[in-house]
């Protein structure tokens, strides 16, 4: 049977690695998974985050509330012809002070033709204030499920293993005092990541030139 990294192997991995099993150093472990994680959602942009969901705008309401595990933007379209609603149109982002000036009065309503993500952490905002219900597709990056003792696994511990590990591992540099480990955690974890990002080009590439492109 192939390994596949879960939560309770994951912490055996960091303790071996650093070769210490001491109860100060166990209790902090779930603290660099967290970190390691955090880590790689901030800086890593790949297919296996990339998420596509579908909904309905309401009619006369700007605010519109993202998923969960929201972290960036793709892109957004919409239907916009009746009847049907099954022509598409993309909508385009921009900061929420361009929004704001492009429609000042949200009481009036059209087609939104741009968006801002920045409205905050949990809303979009859209411009102008939908006139009716159009349906909407967008695609978003979002933060890996995080593991713990409840949840095992998530989509790095089963596709990408090795950049959760060393993504781990760098977090316990600083506070080991541990400088001279930061170095090779770091071009361990530079390396998985390349390789990650790679793997998503080659993907591109296969699915392009198998449209003919």
């Amino acid at each position: 049977m192939a390994f596949v990294l879960t939560y309770d192997s994951l912490t055996t991995a960091i303790l071996n690695y650093l070769e210490r099993d001491d109860d100060n150093l166990k209790d902090q472990v779930p603290l660099f998974i967290m970190l390691g994680e955090r880590r790689i959602a901030r800086e890593l942009k790949i297919l296996g985050l990339k998420v596509a969901i579908t909904g309905t705008l309401q009619p006369n309401v700007s605010a519109f509330m993202k998923p969960t595990r929201w972290l960036n933007d793709s892109s957004f379209n919409i239907g916009t012809i009746l009847p049907g609603l099954n022509s598409r149109q993309y909508v385009l982002q921009r900061s929420i002070e361009f929004c704001r000036m492009y429609w000042p009065d949200p009481t009036q309503v059209g087609t939104p033709k741009y968006y801002s993500s920045d409205y905050n952490y949990n809303y979009w905002f859209v411009a102008p204030t939908p006139d009716i219900a159009y349906p909407y597709e967008i695609i978003y990056y979002e933060t890996a499920q995080l593991i713990d003792s409840t949840i095992s696994s998530n989509f790095l511990t089963e596709s990408a293993p090795e950049i959760l590990i060393f993504a781990a591992l760098l977090e316990t540099a600083p506070y080991l005092k541990d400088d001279e480990r930061i170095k090779v955690w770091q071009e361990k974890y530079n390396t998985a990541r390349q390789a990650l990002g790679d793997e998503d080009i080659r993907r591109i590439q296969d699915s392009f030139s198998k449209r003919g492109g």
